[in-house]
């Protein structure tokens, strides 16, 4: 299964571009809007020792609250989830994160 989700910015009208995430596999990918021209995510910023789509995975997975934090049991409940899951907190959250202005709208 797929899901496709457009990725922004607060203080940007066009979109930074489309996060796929196969749920099969847990991978994801990236098609950069070429007309986006406003502060890019770490993942489109730098050069990495690894691949791309694992740079990718990391960023998204880690936008999800960490699991050994102290009030997770309520955070789950909270976000409808049966356990943790970092994908279903990044979907929960919508992608936010407290150290930037991007966020995810799913597109399917």
């Amino acid at each position: 299964m797929q899901e496709r989700f457009l990725m922004k910015h607060e203080k940007a009208e066009k979109p930074i571009g489309i996060l796929t995430a196969n749920l099969d596999d847990m991978s994801f990918g990236f098609e950069e809007n070429p007309e986006y021209d406003n502060e890019k995510p770490f993942f489109l910023r730098k050069d990495f020792a690894i691949p791309f789509e694992e740079v990718l995975k990391i960023w998204v997975l880690n936008r999800a609250p960490e699991p050994d934090y102290e009030f997770i049991e309520c955070l789950v409940e909270k976000a409808g989830l049966k356990e943790y899951d970092a994908y279903g907190f990044f979907k929960y959250n919508k992608g936010r994160y407290i150290s930037d202005r991007f966020y995810f709208e799913a597109l399917d």
